[in-house]
C-alpha cells in the first residue's frame, strides 16, 4: 500500500516549496491602522486565501479564527470601540475616502476573511460587530485576484480590500501588497496546463 508524501512546506511563507512566494515579498509595509482579520476556518488552509500574504507583509496584523461570537470575544471585547470600524458593506457606512475626518482617527480595522456567505454568517452570529461603525468603498480597483472566482461584481480578495484602506486612509504603498499577490498568482498557476491557465487569464 502506498503512503502518500507529505508537501514540504517553506519555513518562511509556509507555502508548499514548490509555490514559495519569498521571492515577492519586498519590504515591510508600515501601516499606521492596526487590522484585526477574524478569519472563518474554511480559509485557513486554502492555497489561494490571501491573509497569509498579508501576515508577510503588513508590520500590525492580527489574525483570529472562528466563527462564533464565542471565538472572537476576548478580541473584540478588547477593541477600542470608539476608534474601531468593520470593513462591511452595507447602510450607514463610511466612505473610506471620509475617514480622515474621523474624530478619534481609527486605530483598528476589523475585517472578515471568507466568502460572502461565510463573512455574512459571521456578522450575524457576532452582536457586537454590529455595534462598530461601519466603512465601505464607493469606488473599488479593478480585481487582480482573478485565480478566485469573484462572489459579486464588487468583490476584492481580503488582500486587495485591506491595501486599498491603509493607501486611502494610511497612505500606505500598497504596491508591495498587489506584487506579493501577482507573485501567489503567478506560482499558483506556474504548473497548470496552458489551456486551464488561459480560463483565468483571458480578457
Amino acid at each position: 500500500m502506498k503512503t502518500k508524501m507529505k508537501r514540504s512546506n517553506c519555513t518562511k511563507c509556509h507555502y508548499p516549496v514548490t509555490t514559495c512566494v519569498c521571492d515577492y515579498v519586498t519590504k515591510k509595509v508600515n501601516n499606521r491602522t492596526k487590522i484585526v482579520v477574524l478569519q472563518h476556518p474554511d480559509e485557513v488552509n486554502l492555497a489561494k486565501n490571501t491573509v497569509r500574504l498579508l501576515q508577510l507583509q503588513l508590520s500590525d496584523i492580527q489574525v483570529v479564527i472562528g466563527e462564533s461570537e464565542n471565538d472572537f470575544a476576548s478580541v473584540l471585547n478588547d477593541l477600542p470601540k470608539e476608534s474601531t470600524a468593520l470593513l462591511y458593506p452595507g447602510k450607514d457606512t463610511i466612505d473610506v475616502y471620509n475617514c480622515s475626518a474621523l474624530a478619534p482617527k481609527l486605530t483598528h480595522l476589523v475585517v472578515i476573511d471568507g466568502t460572502w456567505k461565510k463573512t455574512n454568517k459571521i456578522y450575524a452570529l457576532n452582536p457586537c460587530l454590529h455595534t462598530l461603525q461601519k466603512i465601505s468603498f464607493s469606488t473599488i480597483p479593478e480585481n487582480q485576484y482573478r485565480i478566485r472566482k469573484a462572489e459579486q461584481s464588487y468583490s476584492l480578495s481580503t488582500l486587495e480590500a485591506v491595501g486599498h484602506f491603509i493607501n486611502i486612509v494610511d497612505g500606505c504603498d500598497n504596491q508591495p501588497l498587489l506584487h506579493l499577490l501577482n507573485g501567489m498568482i503567478e506560482q499558483q498557476t506556474k504548473f497548470m496546463p496552458g489551456h486551464v491557465k488561459a480560463r483565468y487569464f483571458e480578457e
